[in-house]
């Protein structure tokens, strides 16, 4: 059924109007942000940091897959370090002690590759710019496929995880966009596609395997055959580019463990329960048990909650519900998972306030249920804009208070799902 009291605009009026903040977000970055001052870098001797946030990695690994004579050598420490402070390729100098390792699949470094062929500095400005075209899309998809609010669209690209994944070179808006077309994809019932688009998130494997394990007790085959086939052509890819990059890049995921102790990994910025029981207990052992165990209770609840009914059976704003409180969940279980991650947050923001507002509309549903969905979109909002900073790299709000409201969130998400079960919309 239409619902006609809040018409949706047209495609190019949507995509007018979620363009326009976005552009003035680049053009405030690139005029204020320390990240892309790059003419003023010719006058210092070293800087702390590295120009152009992370996409660094993206830039030299994308130069070392097209470059056959070190092609082999993406993944050895040494040579990565080396070509990230060879001010020939990137153009400034900054501290030889930090480096951002390559930690990506090599079909990862091959699409970025491209990039490498302009300096560092048009490089990194053009990653900027589609990093926002990503975030614009996402927006379109959200607002003209699941009839999301423009206005909260438009609101939360203001909200730091935001700001923080355009300023830092980070990819928070791809994977933003990367599950808005999934999920669009699956509430218009095209499943096998749906699995497809999703297994592009594979250059972050981590950020899969809540969704995906939901898929599979959901029994829905489409869905996760699309899926199969998208991350085998990924892996093809791979070991096209190169026989041996393939196994040197799983050496690198088998030894996350080495590079969370290491500089590479600030555990009081990463928001999951990894780093919210290392930092709450000391004891190494002991917040290593407790990380797997609530880790595992999350996980198992809500696939034992969401799984129990095929996913083709669900209404779309079931649908709505669960993808939401599975996004939640991808945070929390993630090993690995900064502020500029939480972008993908904006999608269960945008699919509960929908429901919250269509509830609102509907004088069928009990009173105050729209009330109620607004309580884990307040939440997450309060999450995604405790930090105020526009630019540089911001602190993070703090995981000892973040995890805790990211798990009401999805208790609430989870309780509310059985408590009133959606009507189809």
């Amino acid at each position: 059924m239409t619902d006609t009291s809040d018409p949706i605009p047209s495609p190019l009026t949507a995509l007018m109007w979620l363009t326009i903040l976005p552009a003035f977000i680049v053009v405030g970055l690139l005029c204020l942000s320390p990240n892309y001052r790059f003419d003023d870098s010719v006058n210092q001797e070293k800087l702390d940091y590295p120009l152009g946030g992370d996409f660094l990695q993206e830039y030299v690994g994308g130069g070392l897959i097209r470059d056959s004579l070190q092609r082999e050598n993406l993944y050895q420490a040494d040579t990565f370090q080396t070509a990230q402070h060879d001010d020939a390729i990137v153009g400034f100098k900054w501290d030889e002690q930090q480096f951002f390792p390559a930690v990506y699949p090599p079909f990862w470094y091959a699409v970025v590759s491209p990039l490498s062929d302009v300096t560092y500095s048009i490089a990194s400005r053009i990653w900027l710019v589609l990093m926002a075209m990503a975030l614009v899309a996402a927006g379109w998809l959200m607002n003209r496929y699941a009839k999301s609010p423009m206005l909260i669209l438009i609101a939360m690209c203001l909200s730091t995880p935001v700001i923080q994944s355009l300023n830092a070179g980070q990819k928070g808006t791809l994977l933003l966009l990367i599950l808005s077309g999934s999920c669009v994809l699956l509430r218009q019932r095209r499943y096998f596609l749906s699995g497809l688009v999703f297994a592009s998130i594979a250059f972050k494997p981590h950020l899969a395997v809540a969704i995906g394990l939901w898929m599979l007790t959901s029994r829905n085959w489409k869905w996760c055959q699309g899926a199969f086939i998208g991350l085998a052509a990924l892996t093809v890819a791979s070991i096209g580019i190169d026989t041996g990059l393939l196994k040197e890049y799983l050496h690198v995921v088998s030894g996350f463990g080495n590079y969370v102790q290491s500089g590479g990994y600030n555990l009081s910025e990463s928001f999951s329960l990894w780093s919210f029981w290392q930092q709450l207990i000391p004891v190494s052992w002991l917040s290593k048990t407790l990380t797997i165990l609530s880790s595992l209770i999350v996980l198992g609840y809500s696939l034992w909650a969401f799984g129990r009914r095929s996913s083709d059976q669900l209404s779309m704003e079931e649908m709505d519900w669960i993808f939401a409180g599975m996004v939640i969940v991808t945070v929390v279980i993630s090993p690995h998972l900064y502020i500029y991650d939480l972008t993908i947050l904006l999608l269960p923001v945008a699919l509960l306030t929908r429901i919250a507002v269509n509830q609102r509309q509907k004088p069928s549903t009990d009173a105050g249920s729209g009330y109620i969905v607004w309580l884990p979109v307040g939440l997450l909002v309060t999450l995604m804009f405790a930090n105020g900073a526009f630019t540089g790299f911001a602190q993070s709000f703090g995981i000892q208070l973040g995890v805790p409201l990211l798990l009401a969130a999805w208790l609430m998400i989870t309780q509310r799902f059985f408590a009133a079960p959606a009507r189809a919309s």
